[in-house]
């Protein structure tokens, strides 16, 4: 936790304010090196707030909440704060009226003091993104089937993750038709008929990676086979831009490049490419204005479409060029990123 004290110094130092103030619960996991804040999954804010200073780590929340943080939640060398439910949170009021703070609501200034992992995040990230993936992977191997509704799949796929202790906080299932009308498809009713295609975002100790996968049931027409190849050489192109201190703009430029080599020009514009992530399902997402750039050990989350298909990875940027997470070794590869599983 010192490498995060130390980066939460000079941010401060920089900022000209005493401590920060954070009520997100990616900020709160990041900042406590991972705890989970959460009851309600539709919220970003969690059920405490963290106050940092260079002197104090006080974690402010009431008596609903503290014995579950204190027994089961690593949050070593920082203090509990707890209050009667009942009860406003005085002693923080009394905190933030005593000194100058950054806060991370409603906007987040601490998505750049965060970009770069830790080590120990890192190791994390690669753990999450390997379970991740296998266990995707398992599900759109063995368990799909014609016939299955998107809600069915949806349900195992979350259930499963859960099973690892891993949250799915977007679940995105399509079949057939539906992959090529929409590009956020949440589960329907509907039942698999030919292809099935998930796009999960997966969530542990506030680490988030991304993947999506796509199963065909009998021979894969000629022109899904050629958009998919299409949109895997452009997640390709987009990897191999992605170089520590690039610029966001620079590296989704390759992409859109690689769209109109491959015949599919404009379909850049019709969802976007992705970008930087985390702690976040994207901390920003990259556009031909992005002037930030790649910073080492920073997971990223490239997710391509082209219209009936997609390629999805997450990857972690080193030195020496990128890292995929969630490769599957069970899964095949179209030229260098998961091709369509033939069933």
């Amino acid at each position: 936790m010192r490498e995060i004290d130390q980066r939460l110094e000079k941010f401060c130092r920089d900022q000209g304010v005493g401590g920060v103030i954070c009520r997100r619960r990616s900020n709160c996991a990041w900042i406590t090196g991972g705890a989970d804040f959460h009851v309600v999954n539709a919220s970003d804010l969690g059920v405490a707030t963290c106050l940092w200073t260079p002197d104090a780590k006080t974690i402010y929340t009431d008596n609903i909440e503290a014995p579950r943080l204190r027994d089961e939640e690593p949050i070593d060398g920082w203090t509990i704060a707890e209050t009667p439910w009942w009860e406003s949170q005085s002693s923080l009021e009394s905190q933030a009226r005593s000194g100058r703070f950054m806060t991370d609501w409603p906007h987040d200034p601490l998505h750049e003091c965060r970009a770069s992992l830790t080590e120990a995040q890192a190791a994390d990230a690669r753990e999450l993104g390997r379970e991740t993936a296998a266990i995707v992977g398992r599900i759109m191997r063995e368990d799909v089937k014609p016939g299955m509704t998107e809600w069915h799949l949806g349900g195992a796929l979350a259930g499963w993750l859960r099973d690892a202790g891993i949250s799915a906080t977007v679940v995105l299932v399509a079949s057939d038709e539906r992959i090529a009308r929409y590009r956020h498809p949440i589960p329907t009713r509907k039942p698999i008929e030919r292809v099935a295609m998930a796009a999960i975002c997966a969530q542990r100790r506030g680490l988030i990676v991304s993947v999506t996968r796509l199963v065909h049931f009998g021979p894969v027409p000629d022109d899904l086979e050629r958009r998919h190849r299409a949109v895997n050489t452009v997640a390709d192109a987009l990897h191999g831009a992605t170089r520590v201190g690039s610029r966001w703009c620079d590296a989704l430029d390759a992409g859109i490049r690689a769209y109109g080599a491959t015949g599919f020009a404009d379909e850049w514009k019709l969802h976007h490419q992705g970008g930087p992530m985390g702690y976040c399902e994207r901390d920003f997402k990259a556009t031909p204005a992005e002037q930030r750039r790649v910073v080492e050990h920073q997971l990223v989350g490239w997710n391509p479409t082209i219209t009936g298909t997609k390629s999805e990875q997450t990857i972690l940027t080193r030195a020496g060029g990128v890292e995929v997470l969630t490769a599957d070794p069970d899964w095949p590869t179209l030229e260098g990123q998961p091709d369509i599983l033939r069933r």
